[in-house]
């Protein structure tokens, strides 16, 4: 979509991944699809998968998150250029088990610079 809309690398992707194929499949796609990825990389675990059934309205997923809970906060401070032109930052849950502290630390950017903040809250866990 943001391609077909001449918007290529308007979003930035943070997250961690492992140093393996999957990872690579995953920058690659997000390239491709105009989207500019900045990843922290695990040495030490495999870049994350998720299986989804879907039946009817209803759904449910499986997921080895693996190195996407390993999200190093270093990573984020030295990163902070693409949040400082972020007119909007979203961020899932599930980073709260990935790294709460570069969690609080973007929440606290977003309100010191007043940039709208969007948090879901799909986990019932996570609540």
């Amino acid at each position: 979509m943001l391609k077909n809309l001449g918007s290529e690398g308007r979003v930035t992707y943070y997250g961690s991944i492992g140093k393996d194929e999957k990872g690579e499949v995953l920058e690659r796609d997000l390239v491709d699809n105009g989207i500019t990825g900045n990843f922290s990389k695990d040495e030490s675990n495999p870049t994350g998968t998720c299986a989804v059934l879907v039946v009817d309205k209803e759904r449910t997923l499986v997921a080895n998150l693996a190195a996407a809970c390993n999200y190093n906060i270093e990573h984020l401070r030295a990163n902070m250029e693409s949040l400082r032109k972020a007119k909007i930052i979203y961020s899932t849950s599930f980073f709260i088990t990935s790294n709460k502290e570069a969690l609080l630390e973007v929440g606290k950017f977003a309100s010191d610079n007043n940039v709208p903040f969007g948090f879901n809250l799909s986990a019932v866990f996570l609540i």
